[in-house]
């Protein structure tokens, strides 16, 4: 007899006939696997669990760096010019000019930069005009925002973020 699968039977119970009891009996199951059933539960809520889990990372959108930054600094071969650093993984750009207690990059790199980022010209006229009772003036293009101030002791202080997408 094969003890692997389960043992149907749809005459009387022998037992039945032992004690005296009559008429057919309910089928008799019975298997040397019982945990299988368990197991099919467990695999099939975890897949489940796994389902839903993609699912939900699928939905989750992830930033994705932008090189333009680093790239403009690139293109106008400013990369160890003092006064301008990129931070934050290349996401934005400080740039500091020259004052006339300070020093800083030359005007020339920061607007070489700024014409790499396509900066408009409304933009450009805002921060050559800018004066030191000014204060901080801020502005925003495409996918970027940028923030400066001016004094002629200090120079020009920049700094360009890339932005959310619009």
């Amino acid at each position: 007899m094969n003890y692997e699968q389960p043992l149907i039977t749809d005459g009387p119970d022998p037992a039945a006939a032992e004690y005296g009891t009559a008429g057919p009996a309910e089928p008799a199951v019975t298997s040397t696997n019982r945990g299988r059933g368990k197991a099919w539960l467990a695999g099939s809520i975890g897949a489940a669990a796994g389902l839903i889990v993609g699912v939900l990372v699928g939905q989750l959108e992830f930033e994705q760096q932008s090189a333009a930054l680093s790239d403009a600094v690139t293109a106008c071969g400013v990369e160890s010019t003092d006064g301008i650093l990129l931070g934050d993984e290349g996401q934005s750009i400080s740039m500091q000019t020259e004052g006339a207690e300070s020093f800083g990059a030359p005007y020339e790199d920061v607007a070489c930069v700024l014409f790499e980022l396509e900066v408009p010209d409304s933009i450009v006229s805002r921060i050559d005009s800018t004066r030191a009772l000014d204060g901080r003036q801020e502005a925003e293009w495409e996918n970027y925002s940028a923030s400066w101030g001016y004094h002629p002791d200090s120079g020009l202080d920049i700094v360009v973020e890339i932005s959310d997408e619009k």
